[in-house]
């Protein structure tokens, strides 16, 4: 079954070096960096926890951390779409990162001695990327693209709404009232999402657990992968949606009792349909237990 998800033509923008000249002036830690419009605010740390929270429209507040320094600079119109500084860390693909326009103001932030810090940004962004070397990561409360990648700390995202990636290699990612488009990847690590509102989703991960519970479904597709991990999709019985589920060496299981129509069922294989039919759901794992279920 697909795994891919595909993000609307107008939202791909590649990953490359920035090649706009940085236009300010350092700003010391606890100081508040005026943005006139939405801003793109791009964030390394080495350690520590790094918390992104909405702030005051119009302001990036940077508190804590050991002594970061930030830099302001302008998108011009030879590279609107290449967000990331050199030496970010950030991997070389392609992520959707939609709104920006010559002229958006960019916000660099790097806390190269760790520690914990807070980034407050405005309600609305235009992109927030952040790269943890080591260290935990919790975003909440802003609308805009965010790009999200660490190497074995945890991840939080509350409140969210835009296109969304997040990679992990063995930290645990856990949701709650997120909205827009995400993909999450992780290596070792778990997936918990409480009370999801995504439009689409693709979820995967290699070894940990997947533990997903819809507040809504929108037009989907929704798509849940582990390698050696349990699956388990919950979503309220009333709400209309196709579902695939299988487990090549484990069991699948669903609890929606009679109120399901099933279409095929076996020991390792389930396809069914809830409501006469909806966005597609697809869960799957080699060896895991695919569970799916009506919201607790």
């Amino acid at each position: 079954m697909p795994t891919t998800l595909r993000a609307r033509p107008l939202l791909v923008a590649a990953l490359l070096s920035l090649t706009a000249a940085a236009a300010g002036q350092p700003a010391l830690a606890d100081q508040t960096i005026a943005t006139p419009d939405a801003p793109v605010v791009v964030i390394h740390s080495t350690s520590g926890l790094v918390t992104v929270a909405r702030g005051e429209d119009g302001y990036v507040r940077i508190a804590g951390g050991a002594s970061p320094t930030a830099t302001t600079f302008h998108i011009t119109s030879s590279d609107q779409g290449t967000m990331i500084p050199r030496g970010m860390g950030l991997p070389p693909r392609r992520f959707s990162l939609p709104g920006v326009r010559e002229g958006t103001t960019g916000v660099r932030i790097d806390n190269a001695g760790g520690g914990d810090m807070t980034v407050y940004v405005p309600q609305r962004d235009a992109a927030v990327l952040v790269k943890l070397d080591n260290g935990d990561a919790a975003l909440s409360g802003f609308r805009g693209p965010y790009v999200v990648v660490t190497n074995g700390g945890s991840v939080d995202l509350r409140s969210l709404a835009g296109f969304g990636h997040v990679r992990t290699s063995s930290g645990r990612v856990t949701m709650a009232r997120v909205a827009g488009i995400l993909h999450v990847e992780t290596t070792t690590g778990s997936v918990l999402g409480n009370a999801m509102y995504t439009e689409r989703a693709e979820i995967r991960s290699q070894g940990g657990d997947i533990d997903w519970n819809f507040g809504r479904l929108a037009g989907g597709p929704y798509r849940f992968t582990s390698g050696t991990g349990n699956v388990r999709v919950a979503l309220d019985q009333a709400q209309a949606a196709n579902i695939d589920a299988q487990s090549t060496r484990g069991s699948v299981i669903s609890r929606f009792a009679r109120t399901a129509n099933v279409r095929f069922r076996s020991p390792h294989a389930m396809s069914m349909s809830l409501a006469g039919g909806g966005p597609e759901i697809t869960a799957a794992s080699e060896s895991g237990i695919v569970v799916i279920g009506p919201s607790p």
